[in-house]
């Protein structure tokens, strides 16, 4: 694994402001121009301007200290801190110069269902029904484009969960921070390497060594390729479970999760074991304010099941066009179970 980048306040210059800012989230800059994004997803161009001579000096140290080339033949450098992701494009690949991109995951929530409904992120019937699917043990996916807050989305769900259920969380890098946030929760963080090949410790065989740490959730930061199918196995023994993955719709996550599965020699079966383990899907956007500002938000709540012999998904939309489901019998049967008797929930 790489080692930990350690920069000090006088070498992220006129980025330490926002670095140190607890409301800031995601700090991208090209042309010098240098562009903020705070915890509701609201994106402002900051009034600074990085100089070529900064820029070139921030990219050398952070080379330097990861023992990394950065020049044409090798023109992504990445590095971490405890609460930093740092990606840098070289200009033979970027045109409009180097580009830097530092993604914050501090150890907080970083909204509350007040914050959340007060911001448009959700609605008030929204939260109640995502918080009772945890309650019920539902298994969860959520996408969205980068930047549209996976991560904050499956921490506000963590933090649904009772603190004596077990969780394990794998990441290649650690964001989600369950145990700094809830102290009191069962937590065991698990840290894969994020080159498969040449890695010590794999997804696949994260997810295998969970398997005997009795967890009750298994969360996997991003679901990216084959080890997909280890988590779906994982999940049919009755593990619940919480992972993002990149799509625009909540409808295209099965086809997405079969496509990573890759060949397989029953791939209908496949298709009706992923709706079968697999609750509820979001997707997560922007929305756009009277100011033109934009803000984070959950555009689609999808429900997934199977109904007789057929597979079959029932598709809450946010935002401006709202259209409300009927719960499917499948979904309200898990809810009673969990003793939850609200009905039509979304509507």
């Amino acid at each position: 694994m790489a080692e930990q980048l350690e920069l000090t306040k006088e070498q992220y210059g006129a980025l330490w402001k926002y670095v140190e800012d607890e409301e800031v989230s995601d700090i991208d800059c090209i042309r010098g121009e240098i562009w903020v994004t705070r915890g509701a997803g609201i994106r402002k161009r900051a009034p600074e301007m990085l100089s070529r001579e900064f820029i070139a000096a921030f990219c050398q140290k952070v080379a330097t200290m990861q023992r990394m080339n950065f020049n044409p033949s090798n023109p992504l450098l990445e590095a971490e801190t405890q609460n930093l992701r740092i990606s840098i494009l070289h200009e033979s690949v970027s045109m409009g110069g180097r580009s830097i991109s530092i993604r914050k995951s501090l150890p907080k929530q970083r909204f509350d269902e007040e914050g959340a409904i007060h911001s448009g992120y959700a609605t008030k019937e929204m939260l109640a029904f995502l918080t009772a699917c945890v309650r019920a043990h539902f298994t969860f996916v959520i996408c969205g484009n980068p930047g549209s807050g996976k991560t904050e989305c499956a921490k506000f769900l963590a933090g649904k969960i009772p603190p004596n259920e077990r969780i394990i969380t794998i990441e290649d890098n650690l964001e989600w921070h369950l145990k700094q946030i809830h102290p009191e929760a069962d937590v065991v963080e698990i840290k894969v390497d994020k080159d498969e090949e040449k890695g010590i410790f794999s997804y696949k065989d994260a997810i295998k060594a969970s398997l005997r740490q009795n967890p009750k959730w298994l969360m996997l930061s991003e679901a990216r390729g084959r080890e997909a199918r280890q988590l779906l196995e994982a999940w049919s023994t009755g593990i619940c479970g919480i992972t993002t993955l990149h799509t625009d719709d909540t409808r295209k996550i099965p086809e997405r999760i079969l496509n990573m599965v890759g060949s397989y020699r029953d791939s209908q079966r496949m298709e009706n074991q992923i709706y079968n383990d697999i609750d509820v899907g979001i997707l997560l956007g922007f929305g756009k304010s009277p100011e033109g500002l934009l803000y984070r938000r959950i555009e689609q709540i999808c429900l997934y099941g199977r109904k007789n012999n057929h597979n079959e998904t029932w598709l809450y939309v946010g935002g401006e066009k709202e259209e409300a489901i009927e719960i499917p019998a499948s979904i309200q049967e898990k809810l009673d179970k969990a003793g939850i008797r609200e009905e039509r929930i979304l509507e």
